[in-house]
């Protein structure tokens, strides 16, 4: 293959991810409802049957999770992008047969009980508050040490966290190999200027869920809130290196093989890992105003006054037209952006605050105590928080302010904030349904490679990135058949989760 045709390869693969558009936020909706759905199939077989053999962890057991939880995603976004609502509707018919089919009917005593017991708990919420966790423990027989440290490290789990953020990134990794392919829809793909896409609100997605657990700082060891900013800052330094490490790794590597770039994404230097890795310092920056308001308020203020610099200051237009004359305009959409995204780690950094404690109100109590959990109050704050968020977006939408993932801009940080908070909101009520009292149960109620993803999350994105770079350097994916793109596909995914579950029983654990 001589130099001129790699250069004109090169030339079509950036021509193939420039220019987008992108779709209805309906069908993104849609194919990110494929997620939910399988969950949803899967907590009903989890729950109802014995197909999965979590015992013995053996193959079949990862190949069956496979099917359930990823494949319906890949079809989803590639071959069947056309019917994911009719992929929604078959997963959850198929859930209301097996519940129906599998799950124990209550006899009529059992009923009675229920109903005496539904009673007593409404009006025991003065108890329930004197309870506490310990309570709950003693109550269940589980005096000794090891029984009460196991039911307290089981409580602190959040099922339906895990389920969210794992499947952030199965769709992140699924697109961002499948967008060089012809199989991928281009309304999926990153949109040049105004507009949503999948891959749009996968990238704002990946920052909410990260801000989501940066929070477990704070909730461990509240004085952290207010150390010195110089210890603070040298500690987000020392977490933001490896991020902007692998940034310059990129940079390195894709100037070094000639690698095909969408200029108009980040700029010429500019790529995510330096936006994750900027993250921390800016946020410990905005610890200090934490003594006087909440994150979510901070993140607002910086969402707004950042909108009214791309309206009244020309900065939109700068960002748009300006040439690329120094190390700035080089990188003008990836530094301007981060404004943006800052705001939307901020929002999820507050949303953390509530969704990590056995209490949702725990931040905000005068006496701090571990509490029983109540997801039945959280859910209620989530699906109130993302009512205020979709406000929030038609408001703005109605001033006309387009989403716009390139600038970030306000429109762009509701959307991502909103979609999240409703997602999360219905992640947990699919785990009320069939796991409320997941804390006291012995059922499984996360599946394995959920777990094994969300024990290396960085360190899978990082894997499915230099995968992805393999195989463009590989093979020519646009010329590629559909079947042929979607058999590569398939097995890129399951190598990544393959990779996870090996981490996991390895019992390896990176932070990167």
């Amino acid at each position: 293959m001589d130099d001129f045709d790699e250069i004109a390869y090169k030339k079509e693969k950036e021509d193939w991810v420039t220019g987008h558009s992108g779709g209805s936020t309906w069908e993104i909706n849609s194919v990110c409802g494929v997620l939910l759905s399988s969950y949803i199939i899967w907590s009903a077989l989890s729950k109802y049957t014995k197909s999965f053999n979590y015992t013995t962890n053996n193959i079949g057991t990862l190949i069956l999770e496979f099917i359930i939880i990823v494949l319906p995603s890949v079809l989803a976004c590639t071959i069947l992008s056309s019917y994911t609502f009719y992929i929604n509707a078959l997963f959850l018919s198929l859930s209301i047969f097996v519940n129906y089919k599998f799950a124990p009917k209550p006899s009529i005593e059992e009923q009675e009980k229920l109903k005496k017991r539904s009673k007593w708990e409404k009006g025991s919420d003065d108890e329930e508050e004197k309870d506490g966790l310990e309570g709950l423990i003693i109550k269940e027989g589980l005096d000794d040490d090891e029984n009460s440290k196991i039911k307290i490290e089981r409580s602190q789990i959040k099922p339906f966290l895990s389920i969210y953020r794992a499947s952030m990134m199965i769709l992140t990794c699924i697109s961002i190999l499948a967008v060089d392919f012809f199989v991928f829809p281009r309304r999926f793909a990153k949109v040049e200027t105004f507009g949503t896409s999948l891959m749009d609100l996968g990238v704002g997605s990946f920052v909410f869920s990260s801000g989501i657990v940066a929070a477990r700082p704070f909730l461990k060891k509240p004085e952290n809130r207010f150390k010195s900013l110089k210890g603070q800052l040298f500690k987000a330094v020392k977490q933001a290196f490896p991020l902007l490490l692998l940034g310059f790794i990129r940079l390195i590597m894709v100037k070094g093989v000639d690698y095909q770039e969408h200029v108009t994404e980040y700029g010429v230097h500019w790529n995510f890992f330096f936006t994750l890795g900027f993250l921390p310092i800016f946020v410990t920056l905005c610890r200090a105003l934490q003594k006087y308001t909440r994150f979510s308020i901070v993140g607002l203020f910086i969402a707004v006054f950042y909108q009214i610099a791309l309206w009244e200051f020309g900065l939109e237009d700068y960002i748009q037209h300006a040439p690329r004359t120094n190390l700035i305009s080089a990188n003008k959409e990836g530094i301007f952006s981060f404004w943006g995204y800052l705001s939307i780690f901020l929002f999820a950094l507050d949303i953390g605050h509530y969704i990590l404690p056995l209490d949702p109100y725990y931040t905000l109590r005068p006496n701090r105590q571990t509490k029983k959990p109540k997801p039945k109050k959280l859910v209620m704050i989530l699906f109130s928080w993302s009512i205020l968020f979709w406000l929030g977006f038609l408001i703005v939408t109605l001033c006309n302010i387009k989403v716009s993932r390139q600038m970030a801009n306000l429109s762009y940080v509701f959307w991502v904030a909103s979609f999240n908070i409703t997602y999360l909101s219905l992640f947990q009520s699919v785990e009320l349904y069939y796991f409320k009292n997941y804390w006291k149960s012995y059922e499984k109620t996360v599946p394995n490679l959920v777990e094994a993803i969300n024990s290396n999350g960085l360190l899978i994105f990082l894997v499915a990135n230099l995968l992805t770079g393999f195989i463009n350097l590989s093979i020519r994916t646009i010329y590629t058949s559909s079947l042929v793109a979607e058999i590569i596909i398939i097995g890129y995914m399951f190598i990544i989760i393959s990779f996870s579950i090996l981490l996991k029983k390895l019992g390896l654990r990176l932070k990167l």
